[in-house]
């Protein structure tokens, strides 16, 4: 295995999108040298996440039910959550979180699965995969009471006030393809002053792709491009940004 240069700490590598070359996309990322936490949204998918991570020794995995798949959250997957937990290629409980954009499922049951799966994480001493969108409020307060040990906003795309509120709750911050957007720039600018020691790489892929790529698929390959914007954007190298990212990931998801 080729020295990991560069992880990708949130990918969906199980999606349908990937059905047609899968081996192909995974084969550019280790051609790369990239790692990559591929995550569950649903029991089902967490169940895939694990397997393409127990055959590839560069893949992880995390595990947990999205807030678009709360309503499908029960006794029953808090358990099955728990022992896909036990593995050691699982890294994180997550995607979790709340989304009041879609609401496909209701808001109360959204905030009730995310504190138990905080609350899982917790038990089983793993970091949380935050999902927010439009729910900043409620995702502060349920933060602040439920405390989880760590973990990382997926897909952060606040100012830097909102950044500094998430650190504060020593979570880090996960930065993915929308940064390379034009209409961007408050993202940026909270970029340029966030602490790189605070920030993880991400592409949500096959969702959110960076530019020069964006209307296609994303791949896990192309986290380069936003380790490039963050360089760019701090006056620094992209292997200086490459190496602490790396760091970073691997300290909070212990790989």
């Amino acid at each position: 295995m080729p020295e990991l240069t560069l992880i990708d700490t949130h990918a969906h590598l199980d999606s349908t999108d990937y059905n047609e070359d899968r081996a192909a996309v995974i084969a550019r990322t280790f051609a790369a040298g990239i790692g990559v936490i591929t995550v569950g949204v649903d029991l089902p998918s967490s169940e895939a996440a694990l397997k393409l991570a127990q055959r590839h020794r560069f893949i992880w995995a995390g595990v947990g039910v999205h807030p678009h798949e709360a309503k499908t959250f029960n006794n029953e997957v808090n358990e099955a959550l728990r022992k896909l937990a036990s593995d050691p290629k699982v890294v994180a409980i997550g995607e979790i979180g709340l989304d009041y954009y879609r609401d496909l499922s209701p808001r109360k049951v959204q905030r009730d699965v995310l504190a138990e799966q905080i609350e899982l994480a917790n038990q089983v001493d793993l970091p949380v995969i935050i999902h927010n969108r439009e729910s900043t409020k409620d995702m502060l307060a349920i933060l602040r009471a439920h405390r989880p040990r760590r973990g990382v906003i997926h897909s952060f795309l606040g100012d830097l006030d909102l950044a500094r509120e998430f650190m504060d709750l020593g979570l880090y911050l996960g930065i993915g393809g929308p940064l390379t957007f034009k209409k961007n720039d408050i993202l940026r600018d909270a970029v340029t002053r966030i602490p790189l020691e605070r920030i993880l790489l991400e592409t949500d892929c096959p969702y959110l792709t960076p530019i020069p790529y964006r209307g296609k698929r994303n791949e896990p390959a192309y986290v380069c491009y936003v380790a490039e914007e963050i360089a760019r954007l701090k006056g620094i190298t992209s292997e200086q940004v490459a190496r602490l990212t790396t760091e970073n990931a691997r300290g909070l998801f212990n790989i």
